[in-house]
């Protein structure tokens, strides 16, 4: 997948995953419990998602493997099945494995592989098979921001845009949340060329800070360089640089660097 939208995805996985699973699945885990994930060291990628299920008839548990992908890979199927081979050899249990297209159109890709003394299959689930509402309605923004993925119907994608933006903002009222979740929703809008729509319902729109008492405010940096700074320092964050290191590099207090930190936490 494009690193741009892999990076949302990873963001977001644990959010995402259970509500996906249950909608789009029918899988409602009892328990789920961590596995480690150094296939790495065999396989040339880190698996999107990938846990143990487990229920109180560990008979019935499984290993769930889900990746996300944005464009057709004709690699897939072959991907799929040596993660399979994998898991099946280490875990010696049933592996259910998903692949959730988030592209343009529906996937072409191929989902089996037959030979004489060889099966194998996996399941595509297309986002855009499922009506926009599905997303719209949850309670959780990391689901809200799919609907801009699915499929719109009849509705005007400006409506779909606009609908979507405010029921972010209702979720999340203000703060850096908020920000972190409409900016993905921009990332996210390039897949259905509706980036130029949101940009422009964003900019009619006021959002604010719980940081006013911030030297930068003080010293009347407009608040437009405010958002990319709060931006950049929120990305160092998720790569785990130091609160010290990242006000250096950024140009900005190490308290301005804690704030953010504390805000994202709320």
């Amino acid at each position: 997948m494009s690193q741009i939208y892999d990076k949302i995805f990873k963001e977001n996985i644990e959010e995402l995953i259970l509500p996906l699973a249950g909608k789009l699945l029918d899988i409602f885990p009892e328990k789920i419990e961590e596995i480690p994930d150094d296939l790495q060291a065999t396989i040339e990628r880190k698996p999107d998602f990938l846990k143990k299920v487990v229920h109180q008839d560990s008979k019935k548990d499984y290993i769930l493997h889900i990746e996300f992908q944005t464009e057709d890979d004709s690699e897939m199927v072959y991907r799929m099945s040596e993660y399979y081979s994998l898991l099946l050899r280490k875990y010696k249990l049933e592996v259910k494995q998903y692949v959730f297209f988030i592209g343009k159109k529906k996937s072409n890709m191929l989902t089996e592989l037959s030979f004489s003394r060889f099966i194998f299959s996996y399941q595509i689930i297309n986002l855009i098979d499922f009506d926009y509402h599905k997303f719209l309605d949850s309670s959780k923004v990391e689901e809200v921001i799919l609907a801009i993925l699915a499929d719109f119907g009849e509705t005007k994608p400006a409506f779909v845009a606009k609908e979507v933006l405010n029921k972010l903002i209702a979720l999340e009222p203000n703060g850096l949340k908020q920000e972190k979740s409409i900016k993905q929703l921009e990332i996210l809008s390039k897949l259905r060329n509706l980036q130029e729509e949101i940009v422009n319902q964003i900019k009619d729109m006021a959002f604010t800070y719980d940081l006013q008492t911030d030297i930068r405010f003080k010293q009347g940096i407009d608040l437009g360089e405010e958002r990319k700074a709060v931006y950049a320092v929120i990305n160092m964050l998720e790569e785990n640089f130091s609160f010290e290191r990242i006000a250096k590099i950024q140009g900005v207090t190490v308290s301005f660097v804690k704030k953010v930190a504390d805000s994202l936490k709320k």
